[in-house]
């Protein structure tokens, strides 16, 4: 009888927390966002913007927050891959440029293999304005394209209830 009331409870808890981000603020805005070409997609807790930007002779289109004066700031992007394994082998240098990139000195890089692919991450922190502002991306090597997620919040507000719900709505189309 103690282990249904156990299982009962944990079902009831995880039920409550899959709507919830960890803080428990529940998202109440959700937009989805899909690349042309790109085998993933990600939603957004706040409204977006899309940019065009040309790198390579390659055009990607960047999805980026609006701000709102609350939310982190949160970027995604979607690039096509010719050779997913030429990537897979590079990634540390890949992860170490990014995270130089987003002005991050040193950062601390994670590598591992996920149902939706390689999944590197780097984070650092950096100030700004007075502030120390946590950088954090995420890049996901897929079969034919590669996903970057970047996250800009106020050191002391990370991670929030938005950017662990951006960071974790990556998903396959």
């Amino acid at each position: 009888m103690k282990n249904i009331v156990l299982l009962i409870a944990s079902m009831w808890l995880l039920l409550m927390v899959s709507s919830t981000a960890i803080g428990g603020s529940p998202i109440t805005y959700s937009e989805p966002t899909t690349f042309s070409g790109c085998e993933f997609r990600v939603f957004f807790p706040t409204k977006t913007q899309q940019k065009r930007a040309f790198a390579n002779g390659i055009e990607s289109l960047i999805v980026q927050s609006v701000y709102d004066g609350e939310s982190p700031f949160m970027r995604a992007e979607c690039l096509p891959l010719s050779d997913p394994n030429e990537t897979i082998a590079a990634f540390r240098s890949v992860l170490e440029n990014q995270a130089r990139l987003a002005g991050v000195q040193n950062p601390e890089i994670t590598i591992e293999k996920s149902n939706l692919g390689v999944v590197g991450t780097y984070a650092g922190v950096r100030k700004a304005g007075g502030f120390d502002i946590k950088l954090f991306g995420k890049l996901v090597i897929g079969n034919v394209s590669i996903l970057s997620l970047l996250i800009s919040e106020e050191a002391a507000n990370f991670p929030s209830d938005k950017t662990i719900y951006f960071l974790n709505t990556v998903e396959r189309k």
